[in-house]
């Protein structure tokens, strides 16, 4: 006989509801309406955050993209009135491009004429961002944030792994400064495209649009490969704390100790990069297999462009949420801030469960907390190879005011000149306001007026004798970069007095080199308008670059919400390794739906905990059959179907719905209601759906049907 019953199963206890929480999907178009003005105002506050200059990501709309001759017309009318051209095109959002604006065009103007045009469905400059790590902290301990003796301020990774330990199946992208991916605690761990036979042959072999790009690929010098060359090591520490290989008797562990970690490299050796460099990294992880996309980087304005590259995203996406200790509900930090809804948004906590002092927050914009101050984790120690001498100079070989010895002069108040007797040992020096004091409001530059071609990998280092007197933090001696000769920006100062000459060093201009194909470098002086000084004097300039590369491997502690966040993409990855058929949605639920409430975080974050691999990862295999060494299932089905005469099926406390087949000639017992530990009763489990007992015996102690 064969008996059906639709009706819900109960788990006696007190009712515990897990609910997943859903996220609407919020998009804020850039595109002007089509009839409007442009306003100035609006095209200024596009250009308020750091940008590449002459960049401008350019989308046209999907009628025009989809249609091959359309597009070749748009563009081409497009273009010819701003005199740009396409630096680059990209693979999975069809219609964009990064466009190149010559050196007399200014970017607001073409803005404005991509925004006024009916077939661009937005424009935005290519925006700056950083990675988000701030200075070492070596006073923490190893490994607090998975496992933590003292007070329980940890992930409770060792009580995860009884459960998953990790899977090589599971694509976890670092989208970062590269990966130094022969690190030995590493490089078991590091993916490798299937689509590759050779990493040699100069054959796109899987036809993606990347040559021979086994490790992942390098998307700011376009090349194959995504080596960490940073100073700061910022993507190999992050990689390692994610999926550092397990038990192996060497260094330490990931928060998974089995994994595929995607080098993907857009931040330079200072730590720079652009959005479209950005956007292309995601698209490429997006098209390559990734489950979790790592972004501890951030920065720069809103970026229609980077927030679609994520919204395509199958992944799971997650993001630092800064280091400024700002709120990002009113300062949104991108691409942490956006409202994509496969985002997660990580602050740091310290190991007393406090949210860190640098760390950003915001009780709707950031979702969770996760240790971030003094993660020890893997780390290169570089090397620097012979130093090529750029340029140098030291003044003496004439006198007199701007341009003279390849220096030009511009801006407000402006009277660089090079002078007699006032550099070192009496020579000649170049001097910002010779025989007087600086004026008030001054904004003057001197600059050195032959470009630099920039090479990858290398650092930057501009070295000058400094005598002077400014203001202090009101005035100051300005390092000045240009990638035109003519517009000059600031990349680092110096302020305050030197009665002798003391040698004054920067590595600042490697940004630029990083981001730019060349660069000028130069100087300026820039003034309040309360009091004014001698001004400065400098001699024996010196521009030199030196080769980076690694040397050995090491580990070190570090600090920041970008240190937070894979520890999250770790506990993603878990979970997406005990349930393969997750999706992203899933697993972020998983993530914020079972955190340690926390008193530090009320306010600071969405979910107000931090994470807690052990409490995400059990209520993902809810059902378990109670044995010596247990065994879990995340059905009631899967747990029934392995079952063995007399068994016994225990469940947390929860609601599933779930249809169920009793077929098997065994005879069962279900209890229920339990906490992740299974120790203790902790509610009531609720199992909606069709049973369907046809053979077999079901014995319901802590279980009741209604």
């Amino acid at each position: 006989m064969r008996n059906y019953i639709k009706k819900t199963l109960f788990f006696p206890g007190f009712l515990v509801l897990a609910v997943c929480s859903v996220f609407s999907l919020v998009s804020v178009s850039m595109a002007v309406d089509l009839g409007r003005t442009v306003n100035d105002s609006y095209i200024d506050r596009l250009l308020t955050a750091e940008h590449a200059e002459g960049e401008i990501l350019v989308k046209f709309r999907d009628y025009i993209a989809y249609d091959d001759a359309e597009m070749k017309r748009a563009t081409a009318s497009a273009y010819a009135k701003t005199g740009a051209v396409v630096k680059k095109k990209f693979r999975g959002l069809k219609g964009l491009q990064l466009v190149k604006l010559p050196k007399n065009k200014s970017i607001k103007q073409a803005l404005k004429s991509y925004l006024k045009d009916s077939r661009i469905e937005y424009a935005e400059p290519n925006y700056i961002v950083y990675a988000t790590a701030i200075p070492d902290d070596p006073d923490f301990g190893n490994l607090w944030g998975l496992h933590n003796t003292g007070n329980d301020a940890d992930i409770d990774a060792p009580e995860a792994w009884d459960l998953i330990t990790g899977s090589s199946n599971v694509v976890v992208a670092v989208i970062d400064t590269g990966v130094a991916y022969n690190h030995p605690d590493l490089s078991a761990n590091i993916w490798t495209n299937p689509g590759e036979t050779s990493c040699i042959d100069n054959i796109d072999n899987d036809l993606n649009g990347y040559i021979d790009d086994c490790y992942g690929w390098d998307f700011l010098g376009n090349d194959n490969d995504p080596t960490d060359h940073n100073l700061y090591r910022h993507g190999t520490h992050v990689a390692g704390t994610i999926a550092a290989v397990g038990n192996n008797t060497t260094g330490v562990t990931g928060v998974m100790w089995q994994a595929k970690i995607m080098p993907l490299k857009f931040l330079g050796i200072n730590g720079g990069g652009s959005t479209s460099d950005a956007t292309s990294a995601i698209l490429y992880a997006n098209a390559n297999g990734a489950h979790i996309i790592n972004n501890s980087w951030g920065g720069g304005g809103y970026s229609q462009t980077l927030k679609n590259a994520i919204d395509a995203s199958s992944s799971v996406v997650v993001c630092a949420a800064g280091n400024d200790g700002q709120n990002n509900d009113s300062t949104p930090f991108y691409p942490a801030s956006y409202t994509s809804s496969n985002i997660i948004s990580v602050a740091a906590t310290d190991s007393n469960d406090n949210l860190a002092g640098f760390s950003n927050y915001g009780a709707t914009s950031v979702d969770v907390a996760a240790p971030g101050v003094g993660i020890y984790s893997t780390v290169h120690v570089l090397n620097y190879g012979t130093p090529v001498t750029l340029y140098s100079e030291n003044f003496d070989g004439a006198s007199g005011n701007l341009p003279i010895s390849g220096w030009d002069r511009g801006g407000s108040n402006s009277t660089w000149a090079v002078t007699s007797g006032t550099g070192v040992g009496g020579t000649n020096s170049l001097e910002d306001s010779p025989g007087a004091d600086y004026l008030n409001n001054t904004d003057s530059w001197a600059g050195y007026m032959t470009p630099f071609t920039s090479v990858q990998d290398n650092r930057y280092t501009l070295s000058f004798m400094l005598k002077g007197d400014v203001q202090w933090l009101y005035d100051y001696l300005d390092i000045n970069y240009s990638t035109d000769g003519s517009t000059w920006f600031w990349t680092d100062y110096w302020t305050g007095s030197l009665g002798s000459f003391t040698q004054f060093s920067s590595v600042t201009l490697t940004d630029q080199a990083d981001k730019y194909d060349s660069f000028y470098f130069g100087l300026g002086l820039s003034s309040g308008h309360s009091t004014t000084a001698d001004g400065v004097y400098i001699d024996d300039v010196v521009l030199k670059r030196e080769p980076v590369s690694i040397g050995s491997y090491n580990y070190e502690n570090k600090n920041g919400t970008s240190m937070a966040a894979p520890h999250v993409s770790g506990i993603a990855g878990l979970i997406k390794a005990l349930n393969p058929g997750f999706n992203n949605l899933q697993v972020r639920a998983a993530i914020l739906d079972n955190v340690d409430i926390l008193g530090s975080l009320t306010d600071k974050v969405w979910t107000g905990g931090r994470v807690n691999a052990f409490s995400a990862i059990c209520t993902s295999l809810p059902f378990r059959i109670d044995q010596p060494t247990p065994v879990y299932f995340s059905t009631l089905q899967a747990a029934y179907n392995a079952a063995y005469d007399g068994a016994t099926i225990q469940s947390l406390a929860q609601v599933s719905v779930e249809d169920i087949n009793f077929n098997l000639n065994i005879s069962v017992t279900l209890e229920g209601g339990y906490d992740c530990n299974f120790t203790s009763n902790a509610g009531v489990t609720s199992l909606s759906g069709t049973t369907q007992i046809s053979s077999g015996t079901i014995t319901i102690g802590k279980f009741s049907l209604e």
